[in-house]
């Protein structure tokens, strides 16, 4: 190839590295947990966990969202790095449809009408690591806490329905960020209810709530919801309480780490305000993310280790 041509080659490349939508941008690291629990068949789950969820999304599937613009959900370019224990990749979603387009017919001098292909993509790198089987997705503005919860879920449960035999129920829940939860609670004049939601963890479930899964058990039950409310919604529940009781601090302790969520609804200044952890995933947040792709993994797996690190380290800070 010419020197010349070679060199605009290269010139072409590095501008539309450039232009990829995370290149030089601050962004959000959304942080979710991976868990798998028994579908309640009498075949006992896969032990490696990664040879499990490669097998998982080794079967073309994908997942749906929306309902008037569906969105369609993709999970490629998977790369496993055994020595790392992590698992990266590209999640996103396409859509395709039709947009009538305004076109100048210099013969005619008027405007003509014509329908166009109209494909949309949003796509993002993640990195899933083995410690904790915490899940970091880069942000994109189309993406919310909840169809990204979603999509996932829908991939992994259908890759799952084609193993032979089916073992496994999937689910993709939001890591919580404790000090977002304490400081809303701080906050907020009183709080007038919460919402706990525990669902069975993972066999290597921690130590912190052990007892509410051993409750689980002697329930023979699947999650466990317990609701908390005021007796009078001036002065509302006690906070300190709320930070020590020992069951309350399990619910806590297993929320934050997505075996279950918080709901909570308080007042400030008299209006009612809701926290809902589902919409408030805990965040690591990126500075001048790089414009390639391997750049950016790098950095949302970076991230990933240290929302694990931050949440090991303070996880009894109540």
């Amino acid at each position: 190839m010419p020197e010349d041509a070679a060199s605009n080659l290269q010139a072409a490349i590095t501008s539309a590295a450039q232009m990829r939508w995370f290149a030089g941008k601050d962004l959000d690291v959304l942080i979710f947990r991976v868990n798998r629990r028994p579908d309640g068949s009498l075949f006992e789950q896969p032990n490696n966990f990664f040879a499990h969820l490669l097998e998982v999304l080794s079967y073309p599937v994908q997942a749906e969202t929306g309902r008037r613009h569906k969105r369609v959900w993709h999970i490629g370019n998977k790369d496993y790095s055994p020595e790392e224990d992590v698992l990266s990749g590209v999640f996103g979603w396409a859509r395709s449809g039709e947009a009538v387009e305004q076109l100048w017919d210099e013969a005619t001098q008027t405007w003509v009408e014509r329908v166009v292909l109209d494909d949309v993509t949003a796509v993002a790198p993640f990195t899933l690591i083995g410690d904790g089987r915490y899940l970091g997705i880069l942000r994109h503005s189309s993406f919310t806490e909840g169809n990204v919860a979603d999509a996932l879920k829908q991939i992994l449960n259908k890759g799952e329905s084609r193993r032979n035999p089916p073992t496994t129920s999937w689910d993709v829940e939001p890591v919580g960020d404790l000090q977002d939860f304490l400081q809303w609670m701080r906050e907020v004049d009183s709080v007038v209810r919460v919402d706990f939601v525990f669902k069975r963890p993972n066999p290597d479930a921690e130590s912190d709530f052990e007892e509410l899964f051993h409750r689980l058990d002697r329930l023979e039950a699947e999650q466990i919801r317990e609701s908390v409310s005021s007796r009078d919604a001036d002065r509302g529940l006690s906070k300190e309480a709320l930070r020590t009781d020992p069951v309350t601090r399990g619910f806590i302790s297993a929320a934050m780490a997505a075996f279950g969520y918080v709901v909570a609804a308080g007042l400030s200044q008299g209006k009612r305000t809701k926290y809902d952890q589902r919409r408030r995933v805990a965040r690591e947040r990126l500075e001048n993310v790089d414009e390639s792709w391997d750049g950016a993994t790098e950095s949302v797996k970076q991230a990933t280790r240290q929302a694990r690190r931050r949440r090991t380290n303070g996880r009894s800070e109540t």
